[in-house]
């Protein structure tokens, strides 16, 4: 080390020797090891891309026994300071968006137009010793401190419109997003080498587009760092170099970590408060189809659309559908299924505290971090509470509609009931109030919400019903 010269990344020129850089991770690749040829011996290679201020970001590689390759990886994680010890300058093309490389393809864009190359034997990566306090918390702040700035990030709403074929090439953009929800982690076979690889889908949403985009993730790194940090509705992401493009599974726009891409996380800037301003006042959770039925804000007295089912079904998803994510209908049918007193799910439950999530059927309590904390402090206080989410379907002389919920506050006032005076009730009250309603005529007034990548099935909300007599059905019925 008493050989070393500590450089900037500012300062570095080709064929620089015996130089030490102190950076920041901003993101690694996952090492790739392969056989040498002629030779038993296995190597490996990962990169690395380091930051050292407000303004430069740099990729250095890594080359070596398959030992130390996998070591690196385990040793160094995402925002570790490290130092890098007389590494290869190398010198690199600047990278202009319309000609890149392959192999640029597949690595953070830097700010200057050199690598870091490490040769096992010709330098190495060690933790930086921290002796200069201020030059630490100084890269350490700059987690949050995007080399890019925020105002020049795109709206969800303007990329998800310029994005609506398969046939559209790929593109990499700069968004400000906040983390909706996770989805728990699935494994895919890989198509090239039928290796089994994790992947996290996120549901990301800004001020524009509150109905969710999914966000894919492959890195391990990645993955492990968004389910111990990342919170729903509490995590602000600068993405940069993000992956766009038109999801034939999905079909729908989608986003994908990249190697390419860099994320801050909850970086500091008016524009990440707007946007957590922005998300204290969602009420309603549109990504998450049954907390939208106990918060939806639709006024039944402007629905005024009749349809068949028939009808419904043919906007919703057939030879009528359009590009709007839901729309609002009257319909006049029979109620068909009522499963009040059956096996079927009458109540649900949610977190009492402010996040509302919906807890599954063995879950006594939220898991989210902010309310443990909460329930924590307050023993005493209420861990759930009950809600009404009944399925329930209609027939009329074109189908019959199968997807139709009952739910909160407007099948409380349908019922004339409580979730907790429900539960009260025996068997035999459960069969008599259900044939209250089986069999009978309504008028149905409700909310279609299409479905899409983020919802993948339709879901259809009851925003208000009443019984109506066969002179009224006569008069009301409509052919397709």
């Amino acid at each position: 080390m008493a050989d070393v010269t500590p450089k900037k990344i500012a300062e570095l020129k080709a064929e620089l020797k015996n130089a030490l850089i102190t950076g920041i991770i901003l993101t690694k690749t996952t090492p790739n090891t392969f056989l040498v040829r002629d030779s038993p011996e296995f190597r490996g290679v990962m990169s690395f891309t380091l930051r050292d201020s407000k303004r430069h970001i740099i990729n250095c590689k890594v080359w070596g026994t398959k030992e130390m390759v996998t070591e690196y990886n385990r040793k160094f994680k995402i925002y570790d300071i490290i130092d890098v010890i007389t590494p290869s300058v190398v010198p690199t093309m600047v990278y202009d968006k319309s000609t890149l490389s392959d192999n640029a393809r597949f690595q953070p864009l830097p700010t200057v137009p050199f690598a870091l190359v490490l040769n096992e034997g010709q330098g190495r990566l060690d933790t930086n010793n921290y002796r200069d306090m201020n030059a630490f918390r100084e890269l350490h702040n700059l987690r949050r401190v995007p080399h890019k700035p925020l105002c020049s990030a795109l709206k969800l709403q303007d990329v998800c419109c310029g994005v609506k074929e398969s046939s559209t090439k790929d593109q990499f953009v700069d968004l400000l997003v906040l983390v909706a929800a996770q989805r728990p982690v699935k494994e895919v076979r890989s198509k090239r080498n039928g290796e089994m690889l994790n992947c996290l889908e996120l549901i990301v949403i800004d001020n524009s587009y509150r109905n969710g985009v999914i966000l894919s993730i492959w890195q391990a790194d990645w993955i492990q760092r968004a389910e111990q940090y990342w919170e729903g509705m509490g995590t602000a992401l600068h993405l940069i170099e993000v992956k766009l493009a038109y999801s034939e599974f999905y079909k729908s726009t989608t986003l994908t970590f990249s190697g390419r891409t860099l994320a801050y996380e909850n970086p500091i800037g008016s524009e990440v408060d707007a946007l957590m301003k922005f998300a204290s006042t969602l009420t309603t959770k549109p990504w998450d189809s049954l907390a939208y039925t106990m918060n939806n804000q639709v006024d039944a007295a402007e629905i005024k659309t009749q349809m068949t089912v028939k009808q419904l079904y043919a906007r919703a998803e057939g030879e009528l559908k359009d590009d709007k994510e839901q729309f609002t209908v009257v319909l006049y049918a029979m109620l068909t299924h009522f499963d009040f007193d059956g096996i079927g799910q009458v109540i649900s439950r949610r977190c009492s505290k402010s996040c509302h999530t919906l807890l599954t059927r063995n879950q006594t309590e939220c898991d989210a971090p902010k309310c443990q904390l909460e329930l924590s402090l307050n023993h005493d206080g209420a861990q759930y509470e009950c809600f009404f989410n009944i399925n329930v379907q209609f027939s009329d002389h074109t189908g019959t509609l199968l997807e139709a919920r009952l739910s909160g506050a407007v099948a409380e006032r349908v019922l004339a009931l409580t979730p907790q005076e429900y539960q009260t009730l025996s068997g035999q009250e459960k069969g008599q109030c259900k044939w209250k309603f089986l069999m009978d005529y309504f008028e149905v007034k409700m909310l279609v919400r299409k479905a899409n990548a983020v919802r993948r099935q339709m879901s259809i909300i009851v925003v208000d019903m009443r019984a109506i007599q066969i002179p009224e059905l006569a008069e009301k019925i409509c052919v397709f």
